[in-house]
């Protein structure tokens, strides 16, 4: 037993050097004196994972915000430089909103490693703890560390692979970043195990099978932007249809019931958020009028893309007078407001989109007719790939506007060149490396990226 305290201590002692090294203060961290004991303790520890995904700087605002305010969806308004930055698409590399991304996405890797480390300790000490629960929690984990290694590689490009708790050593401090397909192999490893081993039944704010096929749609299609590989669409298809045939998904009929907080059939990974753990995304967006900061505003382009019957436009965007603003996330008084990560309408246009590359139009229409006709508008009957493309890139504007997926689809399509005026070279495609990590990582594989 003493030597299994010593175990115990010795993890704990990783851990919270590793959040010194990290510079930023965990949320929810795991407290010194709770160490990872009985299975009880592993489901809290992991509890404290999806908290570290409800930070300000990854899905409780900035990374979130990141994705559209690059892009044309939203403009900067407000008093906070950083974000200037990024909606000019001149990013500098001591930008602290950067800064703060980069940081608590590897903070939740570093959580995941840490509970990942415990685990086999804990089977022996607990009896209730079975070689097959430490499978599935491994798989829920695993699943969550693919996500921020996907979501680090489509912002930065290269990134440093981290499958071990992060300490103060030199090793650990001095990493190189990895190649891209090193880190895709990472992703997609993971998510092959977590596949294997996950819970099935789709559960609100957890990963299930569903979110594990849904991510792998996603990355796949990303990956093959990136590897010119064929084989990635097909998994696409297969794993976006899997999908949309679920017996427990179903498009929500009603956008606006997407956004009132409730559950509902379409969602598929969401970031929980309460009034113990709330969000200020509505804060952000709001008006001062209205309480709210106006830090970025949705740009007129976007306001007037949505047709007059367009029923996501009222549900995505409010005026007040004439100044518009971000209504998805509404709840201002208590930030309650949950964070889609993976729904159902993505994977109508992720297969769309793998089919027209495929060159494989008969059923496209079919897929955009579907959040079509959700939004109120009427279908479409082409096959003519032109016709076809636009109106996927311009349904996936839509859609998710504010849920952050606009600049990543410009660039990874290649078509932030025509559509942004501040992007002029290819190398503004990635983020900055932000300057903290170059200052304190020494390895010759730590680089930054062209144009910074």
């Amino acid at each position: 037993m003493k030597n299994i305290r010593i175990i115990i201590s010795a993890l704990l002692v990783l851990f919270l050097a590793a959040c010194d090294v990290l510079d930023v203060e965990p949320y929810h961290s795991i407290p010194a004196d709770q160490a990872i004991l009985n299975k009880a303790d592993v489901a809290s520890a992991i509890n404290g994972v999806y908290a570290s995904l409800q930070s300000a700087d990854y899905y409780g605002r900035n990374y979130l915000v990141a994705g559209d305010l690059a892009a044309d969806n939203l403009v900067w308004s407000g008093t906070t430089a950083g974000y200037n930055q990024i909606d000019n698409n001149s990013i500098l590399a001591d930008n602290v909103i950067v800064e703060g991304m980069w940081s608590a996405i590897y903070r939740t890797i570093n959580r995941v490693n840490f509970v990942l480390e415990a685990l086999p300790e804990v089977v022996i000490l607990d009896d209730n703890m079975t070689d097959q629960d430490a499978l599935y929690f491994e798989a829920e984990l695993r699943f969550i560390r693919a996500l921020a290694h996907f979501d680090l590689a489509r912002m930065f490009g290269p990134v440093p692979i981290r499958t071990a708790v992060s300490t103060a050593s030199d090793e650990d401090l001095n990493v190189p970043r990895r190649p891209l397909d090193e880190v895709y192999t990472q992703v997609f490893n993971d998510l092959s195990f977590a596949e294997n081993h996950i819970r099935e039944n789709i559960v609100r704010g957890k990963a299930s099978k569903a979110a594990v096929l849904a991510l792998k749609a996603r990355a796949s299609l990303y990956n093959y932007y990136i590897t010119a590989n064929t084989d990635m669409l097909t998994t696409t298809i297969n794993a976006a249809t899997s999908l949309i045939e679920h017996p427990a998904l179903l498009l929500e009929p009603e956008f606006a019931h997407l956004f009132d907080g409730n559950p509902n059939s379409e969602s598929i990974f969401e970031v929980n958020f309460g009034e113990q753990d709330r969000n200020r995304l509505a804060e952000y967006f709001f008006p001062t009028a209205l309480s709210g900061r106006r830090e970025f505003t949705p740009s007129e382009d976007l306001y007037d893309a949505f047709h007059n019957d367009d029923v996501r436009r009222d549900v995505s965007i409010a005026k007040d007078g004439e100044n518009l603003y971000g209504f998805k996330y509404h709840d201002i008084e208590t930030g309650t407001d949950n964070v889609y990560v993976l729904r159902l309408a993505e994977m109508y246009l992720i297969r769309a989109e793998a089919n027209l590359v495929l060159d494989q139009t008969a059923t496209i229409a079919d897929d955009i007719n579907a959040i079509r006709v959700r939004a109120g508008l009427q279908p479409i009957n082409t096959i003519d790939p032109v016709v076809l493309e636009q109106e996927i890139m311009d349904m996936r504007r839509l859609e998710f506007a504010f849920e952050g997926h606009r600049w990543f689809d410009l660039v990874r399509t290649g078509k932030a060149f025509e559509v942004l005026e501040g992007i002029t070279q290819e190398c503004q495609y990635l983020f900055p490396i932000p300057l903290g990590e170059l200052l304190t990582n020494f390895h010759e594989g730590m680089y930054q990226n062209e144009c910074y």
